[in-house]
C-alpha cells in the first residue's frame, strides 16, 4: 500500500511539473509568435504607407481595423479585413485604403472557389484591377472567364467593403447614404437597375407613402438563386418598408442586386 502511494505522488510529481513546464513554453512561443506578427504587420504597413509614424487597432460595430496616422497626426491609411460571398463559400480579403479614400491593395485571406476559374481572384494581374478605386467608382473590372459568380462578388464585395470600412474608420472619408423617405415620395411607378449576377430591373410601386408593389426582372441571373431572391426580398422589402433587408439565404448576389436596384428606384 505504502508503494503505491509513494509511485502516486511521484506521478502527481512528474505530472504537475510537466504541466508547469509546457504552460512556461506556451507562454514564451506565444510572445515569440506574437512578436514576430506584429513585425511582419509593421513592414506591411511601412511597404503601403510609407510616411507611417504610429498606427492604432480599432474596433467599431463588431469590426477591427488598424489606422496609420503620419507624424502631424493626419491618417494616412487604414487596413481591414472583408468578406464577400462567392461561388465556393465566403471569399476573405484584406484591404489598403490610402488617406483619400482609395485602395492601395487588395489581398485574398482565404477562399473556396473553382480551381483554375474563380481562384483566379488570387492573380496579381486580376486583384490590381481595384487599386485606385474609390466609393465614387465603377467596380466592373474585367471579368475571369467561366467564373462570373466569382468575379461579380469580388466587384459588389470589394465597393460594399470599402464603403462600410471607410464610415466605421474613415474619420470623415465617406459620409452614409442617405436614407430614403418612402412616407414622401409621391405616388407612382419606379424603375430602376441594380447588379446581381448580371443586370436586375424593377418596378416599383409607391401608394399612400408606402412601397406596395414590387416587379422583378433579370435574365442574366441564375435561375435558382434568383428565383429564391425574387420571392423573398421584394416581400420583405414592402413588410419592413425598407430598401435594405435581410438577403434570401443561398442566394446573396440576386438579393443585393435587388435591394441595388428598388434603392437605385426610388432616388429618382
Amino acid at each position: 500500500m505504502k508503494e503505491i502511494i509513494r509511485l502516486a505522488l511521484i506521478l502527481m510529481v512528474i505530472c504537475a511539473v510537466s504541466a508547469g513546464v509546457l504552460a512556461y513554453t506556451n507562454q514564451v512561443t506565444s510572445e515569440i509568435i506574437e512578436a514576430r506578427i506584429r513585425k511582419e504587420k509593421i513592414a506591411l504597413m511601412q511597404e503601403l504607407f510609407p510616411a507611417l509614424d504610429r498606427y492604432e487597432d480599432k474596433e467599431a460595430n463588431g469590426r477591427t481595423a488598424t489606422v496609420v496616422y503620419d507624424a502631424a497626426g493626419k491618417l494616412i491609411g487604414i487596413l481591414a479585413e472583408g468578406k464577400t460571398t462567392g461561388y465556393g463559400g465566403d471569399i476573405r480579403f484584406n484591404l489598403a485604403v490610402d488617406g483619400e479614400g482609395k485602395i492601395v491593395k487588395l489581398a485574398i485571406v482565404s477562399h473556396a472557389e473553382t480551381a483554375g476559374l474563380g481562384s483566379k481572384i488570387e492573380e496579381e494581374s486580376y486583384r490590381a484591377q481595384f487599386a485606385g478605386k474609390t466609393i465614387g467608382d465603377s467596380f466592373d473590372v474585367d471579368n475571369i472567364s467561366g467564373a462570373t459568380i466569382t468575379s461579380v462578388a469580388m466587384e459588389n464585395g470589394v465597393k460594399r467593403e470599402l464603403e462600410e470600412i471607410l464610415l466605421l474608420f474613415g474619420e470623415g472619408l465617406a459620409e452614409p447614404e442617405p436614407e430614403i423617405d418612402i412616407s414622401k415620395l409621391p405616388d407612382g411607378t419606379y424603375t430602376g437597375e441594380g447588379r446581381g449576377v448580371g443586370t436586375i430591373k424593377v418596378e416599383v410601386t409607391v401608394a399612400g407613402g408606402k412601397i406596395t408593389a414590387i416587379k422583378v426582372q433579370g435574365n442574366e441571373e441564375t435561375p435558382e438563386y434568383f428565383s429564391k431572391a425574387r420571392q423573398e426580398v421584394p416581400a420583405r422589402i414592402i413588410e419592413e418598408q425598407s430598401v435594405q433587408v435581410d438577403a434570401a439565404s443561398g442566394a446573396t448576389l440576386s438579393s443585393q442586386g435587388i435591394m441595388e436596384a428598388v434603392r437605385n428606384a426610388l432616388q429618382q
